[in-house]
């Protein structure tokens, strides 16, 4: 699981921070697009947060208290959202899942999910590409003193690089490119067991 598209917000840090019962990982640690998302133990909830650069670079990511500190923004992932069940007869062997950034409003920073490869054993791969949602008062900045004309123009960020990240017409030769397969066999051991950073 990662987030595809943070290098469209460079005045943001994104960070994922961990609750639950085992922390045994750098907590909170921030987010690049080419790292796999952890929430280190299934049962552990992960949260990204959204925070201004210039704010990070002033507060220090030690002194940020996720849990009521009003300059950041978060979304809330279910990872492992039927972890306590038993699949026994499932073709499926992998998922990879990319999230983008819609934006930030008031109150919360707004992923979703843009784009799914299942892999199968003795089937086809599939994958699915997700639209955009539609959210009221989204910007693309955390920053709300920006002028309106700015914020809520969506084709600020969508650049002819974007539309060809999204081209799937052939999702191996772009997954190829884009990720070795040393990154690939490092992100399934981190989804599967978690990941100790360090």
């Amino acid at each position: 699981m990662k987030i595809s598209n943070i290098e469209e917000f460079p005045d943001v840090v994104f960070i994922g921070y961990i609750t639950g019962p085992v922390i045994r990982c750098e907590n909170p640690y921030i987010i690049s697009s080419d790292e796999c998302l952890t929430q280190f133990y299934k049962a552990n909830d992960l949260t990204i947060y959204a925070v201004d650069r210039d704010y990070l670079d002033k507060t220090g990511l030690e002194n940020i208290d996720f849990e009521t500190d009003p300059n950041i923004l978060g979304y809330t992932l279910e990872i492992n959202p039927d972890w306590e069940y038993t699949i026994i007869a499932n073709p499926l062997v992998k998922e990879e899942i990319y999230y983008s950034i819609a934006g930030f409003n008031d109150t919360e920073l707004i992923l979703y999910e843009s784009k799914k490869i299942s892999r199968y054993v003795g089937l086809p791969d599939r994958t699915e590409i997700f639209e955009e949602p539609e959210v009221n008062d989204l910007r693309l900045t955390i920053n709300s003193s920006l002028p309106d004309s700015q914020e809520n123009s969506p084709d600020l960020r969508k650049s002819e690089n974007f539309t060809e990240d999204l081209d799937l017409s052939s999702p191996r030769e772009t997954e190829t490119a884009q990720s070795s397969i040393l990154d690939e066999v490092v992100c399934y051991f981190k989804d599967l067991f978690g990941a100790v950073r360090g």
